[in-house]
């Protein structure tokens, strides 16, 4: 008989707790602060993603930079923004070890005169191909006399350093560009004199 009494007792035990959880449960569902987080709201998700994350983390002052010569202007223009990707293409997940694989902007030229690195007219534009994939050569030739005169003999990092602090000739006064201009021509006509 006390088998049976205990097994009573355990069985009312069991359901009066089963009646409190399953009441708890329903009070919470019936509560108005459950309700606002049942919101369609809730499962909304928006994906806020920086494509360029993982070039800041090592290069922190780039995006800025880029930002500053790319800005607003690029931004309405393209209707998004630039990112790093665009310019310099196949990144790997090894560039950080040397490999040359990442597009990279050099000072280059295609005739002797100063010190920059020697390429044919051919490699000269095909460097200055990234630029021009966006900056039409016809608007180049129409904003400055010297985009043309220089299309095939410069690669356009030896006059716009899109990563400085104050980029090379975008952002120069006219007394700096002037300077930028005497500074190479006076190395070209040195180098010119002593052949």
């Amino acid at each position: 008989m006390g088998n049976i009494k205990l097994a009573i007792v355990i069985m009312l035990k069991s359901l009066l707790a089963f009646c409190l959880y399953g009441y708890s449960i329903h009070a919470l569902a019936d509560s108005p602060t459950v309700d606002s987080v049942t919101d369609s709201a809730r499962h909304e998700v928006e994906l806020i993603r920086d494509k360029d994350y993982k070039c800041v983390q090592c290069h922190k002052d780039s995006k800025d930079t880029l930002l500053g010569s790319h800005g607003e202007k690029a931004h309405k223009a393209l209707g998004r923004e630039v990112n790093c990707t665009e310019c310099h293409n196949n990144i790997s997940p090894d560039h950080r070890e040397g490999a040359p694989i990442v597009t990279k902007y050099r000072s280059a030229q295609s005739m002797l005169g100063t010190d920059s690195e020697l390429l044919t007219p051919e490699s000269v534009l095909q460097a200055n191909s990234e630029c021009t994939d966006c900056h039409e050569p016809q608007s180049l030739q129409d904003s400055d006399w010297t985009h043309d005169v220089h299309a095939q003999n410069l690669t356009c990092s030896n006059c716009h350093d899109v990563h400085a602090k104050k980029s090379k000739v975008l952002a120069l006064d006219k007394k700096e560009r002037i300077k930028l201009c005497v500074d190479c021509h006076s190395d070209f006509n040195q180098l010119k004199e002593k052949e």
